[in-house]
């Protein structure tokens, strides 16, 4: 099971973004991007939804449920 950060890197990277663009795209620097790949920080439950419509996932995929 993976955890919530390398399903964003893995949806990420499979939609061909980089951390930088996802996070222009939704208002949020590249480091931002990388703690949350990192499990340092998390985003917020609006980011969560909006992530999840950029990265053209449900949240249980997302979540790895």
């Amino acid at each position: 099971m993976k955890t919530f950060g390398e399903n964003i890197r893995f949806y990420r990277q499979l939609r061909k973004l980089s951390q930088r663009r996802l996070g222009e795209i939704l208002g949020f620097s590249a480091r931002t991007v990388c703690d949350w790949e990192c499990g340092n920080t998390e985003p917020d439950v609006k980011t969560i939804k909006e992530l999840s419509k950029v990265l053209d996932v449900n949240l249980d995929e997302l979540f790895d449920f």
